[in-house]
């Protein structure tokens, strides 16, 4: 009833849904509009940058340990104790296909090297 004082009814014969109707279509159209916007605005997936896969391989072997080799020899000082056993270990227990321990030897040399080059 409170109502009633401020808000006039419609006239006779016209009916709520079409005043409602035009309204309905601008808010959809506003939603629709936002939703483009909001997509537009998302990373598509194919722009993120490649990961780099590594594998329990022979062949990453081979590749961690020329990493190692390359590290030594462009060394100024000479490398710790525990690179020259841990790739000699990693190399052979890549050659006895024991691979995920010998990477993981490998792995540790060259941390160590990096950690090396990076110190005093």
């Amino acid at each position: 009833m409170a109502n009633a004082i401020v808000i006039r009814p419609p006239p006779a014969g016209e009916h709520d849904a079409d005043s409602m109707g035009g309204m309905r279509s601008l808010v959809l159209a506003i939603g629709a509009a936002g939703v483009v916007v909001w997509l537009g605005l998302m990373p598509v997936a194919s722009q993120s940058p490649p990961q780099h896969i590594t594998s329990d391989t022979p062949a990453y072997c081979l590749q961690l340990l020329d990493r190692v080799s390359e590290m030594v020899r462009s060394a100024l000082t000479p490398p710790p104790q525990e690179v020259g056993y841990l790739s000699t270990e990693g190399q052979r227990m890549c050659d006895q296909g024991q691979t995920r321990g010998g990477i993981l030897r490998l792995r540790r040399a060259l941390m160590l090297m990096m950690h090396q080059k990076d110190g005093p």
